[in-house]
């Protein structure tokens, strides 16, 4: 019998003295092997690659016991796409791109039988790839799409990354970089989001070595220079880490204290240590994550608030039976319908403003009868309690719309932070005289938001500056966002800045000395009329009736960044900021390549969180076993599809 490979690739298949001779198909070369091996056949088809792709999809599709004569083999190729055909090349990429990145679908699919049935009705023509070769064409993608992003920075002037780190169900780390920046596009101004890297971080998660793979990728896509923010939650390693990267001075030791394998150093930073951190943060030009301080703020509030600790315990106990107790979850739906209470989420203090959501839209009475027919009465509420919650979530309602406000990816984030911070303070103190039973909660909630959002009240003489600190969000980028987009401008200053009138106008003034001061660093001149195009036009019409007209029109085409900014504070309307500042990008020129350079920086760490939630869907459990590199690559491709 002649082996399979032999009849797939070769010709003139004879045997001589107990050796098997044949001549390859594609290159003609003659080969010899033993009289019961194969080896030599096998292994020089390798060296043509699509070829011997072909002979193991036909080796894997062939499930008869006795070989098909080399006739038959033959039929089933004719009519088929060669590899590199445009129809082959196209629905191999379509099941790249579409079906295992877009759709997350394991690369093993194309191995899949019936999926290879379902190709052969798509197309009868079409010779379905191996799973070796996906994942090769995995690799090229990403580095395709890689050099592209390389392109496209390096057309940019200005960006800030956003930067975590992550581990995967295997417990293997993860450091991600996003970064951030305008895109003008004809008449078009448009936030740009893309993935820098999601690398394989090994060994402990010290301060110094986030910050030297961290400057690795910036090398890699040589954003150093460009770089104007750094935005990261307040973790402890991440908060060293920027004290260090881009150091102004060389630091003269290594302490052993930065190894990050004690868990306590995750905890939030006592008062002392976050004013020195803060202080070195300052110079380096990295942001704290707003969401994530606004987390920190709510769970302080909860935390000194001890009333509300058995209302919570119940809610979360009820939620806790319908997602574990069938018996309660038929009853309830019987009741209530579909509707359900979510679980609550330590990490998350927003998945407990939605629970409490959720539980105080049932009614008071049924919800009680329910739990009394499923014999939960322990789990009762009492109006007291009840009352408790509606109150709950009346104080702590706009801190959700805060939270998911600085969240977005394609629209501008950080204006929102001074009006939001601003907005709250001014809520708790309306709330003060109001509440019934969370008067401490209030409290609670206003001191923190005083103490982590320090800096923003120091600029708006709300609070006033401590000798040697740098207060927190105390840089002026805050401001300058929030004047520039037309959606807030200066109304702020009015309405939430809780200060007498002249102290309001000092404030208003500061901020537009910090647009201003950025306007005119930032100006170029750019001659407002061609000079070729002057001397024409001033041929023989020196001495014209109108020549004086038309020199003082020339003198008065350019205005100065003064007078941009107060015709900016004239027509802004709440208009969407991308909108605006494309219409009048060459009415406010000085001004726009402020905005357009500000309004970029995100302000949360939430891109890179989304892209950590990208490589959980990925790697399911029964994808386990997917190496991290593969697991980079397609994270990397998912995150720029674009």
């Amino acid at each position: 019998m002649i082996p399979k490979v032999i009849i797939f690739g070769y010709t003139d298949y004879a045997v001589v003295n107990k050796k098997r001779i044949a001549t390859c198909k594609t290159c003609g070369k003659k080969i010899t092997d033993g009289g019961a091996t194969t080896s030599n056949f096998v292994r020089h088809l390798k060296l043509h690659k699509e070829r011997f792709e072909q002979y193991q999809m036909n080796k894997s599709a062939t499930s008869e016991s006795q070989q098909s004569p080399i006739s038959q083999l033959m039929e089933t190729r004719v009519g088929r796409y060669s590899m590199n055909h445009p129809q082959q090349k196209a629905i191999s990429n379509a099941i790249l791109s579409d079906l295992v990145i877009d759709c997350n679908l394991p690369l093993s699919i194309v191995e899949n039988k019936s999926f290879r049935h379902f190709l052969s009705v798509v197309d009868s023509k079409y010779s379905p790839v191996c799973r070796r070769t996906l994942t090769s064409k995995v690799e090229n993608l990403a580095t395709e799409r890689r050099s592209k992003l390389k392109t496209q920075l390096n057309n940019t002037d200005h960006v800030s990354v956003t930067v975590d780190i992550w581990s995967d169900r295997k417990m293997r780390g993860f450091l991600g970089v996003t970064v951030h920046c305008m895109e003008k596009d004809g008449e078009r101004i448009q936030l740009k989001s893309n993935l820098l890297a999601c690398d394989r971080f090994k060994g402990p998660h010290m301060a110094e070595r986030i910050c030297e793979q961290f400057e690795a990728i910036c090398g890699e896509y040589s954003i150093k220079d460009k770089l104007d923010y750094i935005i990261s939650d307040n973790t402890t390693n991440m908060r060293k880490a920027f004290t260090v990267c881009f150091p102004i001075e060389q630091e003269d030791e290594v302490h052993d204290e930065d190894h990050l394998d004690d868990p306590e150093l995750w905890n939030d930073l006592t008062l002392e240590d976050q004013q020195t951190v803060d202080a070195a943060i300052a110079k380096k030009q990295r942001l704290q994550c707003f969401a994530h301080t606004l987390q920190l703020v709510v769970g302080d509030g909860l935390k000194e608030t001890k009333v509300m600790t058995p209302s919570l315990s119940k809610l979360s106990k009820i939620s806790s039976l319908l997602h574990t107790n069938t018996t309660f979850k038929e009853v309830f739906v019987a009741e209530f319908g579909e509707r359900g209470i979510p679980v609550a989420v330590n990490t998350r203090w927003n998945s407990t403003l939605r629970q409490v959501k959720a539980v105080i839209q049932c009614d008071h009475r049924k919800l009680s009868h329910v739990l009394e027919k499923a014999g939960h009465k322990e789990l009762l509420f009492t109006v007291r309690e009840w009352n408790k919650l509606k109150e709950l979530v009346d104080i702590l309602k706009p801190f959700g719309e805060a939270t998911d406000m600085t969240q977005g990816e394609k629209i501008v984030t950080i204006s929102s932070v001074v009006p939001s911070v601003l907005s709250l303070n001014h809520h708790l103190e309306q709330r003060k005289p109001q509440v019934h039973f969370l008067s401490g909660l209030v409290r609670s909630l206003q001191a923190s938001l005083n103490k982590r959002f320090l800096g923003i009240f120091i600029n708006v003489k709300m609070a006033r500056t401590q000798d040697g600190i740098t207060a927190p969000f105390s840089d002026p980028v805050y401001l300058k966002a929030a004047a520039l987009d037309p959606a807030f401008s200066l109304m702020w200053v009015e309405h939430h800045v809780l200060v007498k009138e002249e102290l309001k106008e000092e404030v208003v003034q500061r901020v537009k000395e910090l647009i201003l001061q950025d306007a005119t660093a930032t100006e170029q001149a750019v001659p407002l009329v061609d000079e070729k195009e002057r001397e024409d036009h001033s041929l023989g019409q020196e001495d014209g009736l109108f020549a004086a007209y038309c020199k003082r029109q020339k003198k008065a085409v350019g205005t100065t960044p003064a007078l941009q900014l107060s015709h900016y504070l004239d027509i802004c309307e709440g208009q969407n900021a991308l909108l605006f500042w494309a219409m009048n990008r060459k009415a406010l020129p000085s001004l726009s390549r402020v905005a357009i350079r500000v309004l970029a920086v995100p302000a949360s760490s939430a891109p890179v969180e989304r892209v950590f939630s990208h490589g959980g869907l990925i790697l399911r459990p029964h994808r386990a076993q997917m190496t991290d590199r593969l697991l980079s690559n397609l994270v990397f491709c998912k995150c720029n599809a674009s």
